[in-house]
């Protein structure tokens, strides 16, 4: 459990009850049986986290419908601009990624609070189970619900992002994004009584399941575990190169419905992998060594097997929207010192 100064100021969610009932407002909270947990990498070896990961992204809980982005068919003709849509929903995203990164959050609470938001719409968007009941959402609703979606992410999931010694960097924690500056960042837009009742309608719609498996979370990490280590005539690991590409697409993904509401976490996180040993090269990563990965995976799982299909149209997409990944991370050269060069360094030495 936290002992953070300024939790009895703005509580936040301890660790240690993650996934259970909290009343966030008053600080305390009351622990129910829940099988929703958050998947702790470093407490399980990696095929038992893989599976663990698999499992958890399968469960009916946390399945998503992209339906509710087109529910402005519903709205008068005369209302249309005031219906969400996938453009609204792609600036909501790039927003929460710029509060993040102001705050010096972990940015993996974004596709997390997008969870939120979007598995909220797939429950409420249809409440008699049948397409002739869909209830139009609108743009007032969308802002409100994502605004408390990054609210209730970052107390669950907000963990500061090591940002190293740096004087000049700002230490943010989670407890310090309280209500107060939640509602000042919708320009009081939404007052905070209006947060607090949309978090706890939220959080019982989601029957507080609030740990999903996101594309750029622990399954990352669980899937580069296979990838074999050491780098290629001197160069260094590929890993490092690979989780820096592949995370970024994982991210990128969660501003696009076609993918993330789509495929399955693991499907985007695979798909991020190959598309970032892509740009790699089998230069610097042979294909007899990339071969082996894949296999190793499918080994541990057949889950890749029968997704195969999936991830080559998830990669398709992500090499669509981010054409430039090469510019964007330049592979490391694996071109020797010329001799003269050489001798030039050690001259100045």
């Amino acid at each position: 459990m936290h002992t953070d100064e300024t939790r009895s100021a703005t509580p936040v969610t301890p660790d240690s009850v993650v996934g259970t009932d909290i009343n966030i407002m008053n600080g305390s909270f009351t622990e129910r049986s829940s099988c929703d947990k958050r998947i702790d990498e470093s407490s399980q070896p990696h095929e038992q986290l893989l599976q663990t990961i698999l499992r958890h992204e399968s469960l009916s809980h946390y399945q998503l419908s992209p339906d509710y982005l087109h529910s402005s068919v519903l709205i008068p003709p005369s209302e249309k601009e005031q219906g969400v849509s996938e453009r609204c929903r792609r600036r909501t995203c790039e927003w929460m990624y710029d509060i993040c990164d102001y705050f010096h959050l972990n940015r993996e609470c974004v596709a997390i609070a997008l969870f939120y938001v979007d598995r909220y719409f797939t429950l409420t968007s249809f409440p008699g189970g049948r397409c002739s009941e869909q209830v139009p959402v609108t743009r007032k609703q969308f802002q409100l619900v994502a605004l408390t979606g990054l609210y209730i992410a970052i107390k669950t999931h907000g963990e500061l992002r090591n940002q190293g010694n740096s004087p000049n960097v700002v230490q943010w924690s989670r407890g310090k994004f309280n209500i107060q500056i939640c509602a000042s960042i919708s320009r009081h837009q939404f007052t905070p009584q209006a947060i607090e009742r949309c978090e706890k309608l939220m959080l019982q719609t989601l029957d507080w399941r609030v740990n999903p498996v996101v594309p750029s979370g622990v399954v990352i990490d669980a899937l580069l575990n296979y990838l074999a280590p050491g780098g290629v005539n001197g160069v260094r690991n590929p890993t490092g190169y690979v989780y820096d590409c592949s995370k970024y697409l994982a991210e990128l993904s969660c501003s696009v419905p076609a993918l993330i509401m789509v495929y399955k976490p693991s499907v985007i996180a695979y798909a991020s992998i190959m598309y970032a040993l892509d740009v790699y090269g089998t230069k610097l990563f042979p294909s007899h060594r990339r071969a082996a990965f894949e296999e190793i995976l499918k080994e541990a799982s057949d889950h890749f097997d029968t997704e195969e299909e999936n991830i080559k149209s998830a990669k398709g997409i992500l090499q669509v929207i981010c054409p430039n990944l090469r510019e964007l991370f330049p592979p490391p050269s694996t071109d020797p010192s010329s001799p003269n060069s050489v001798k030039m360094m050690s001259d100045s030495n």
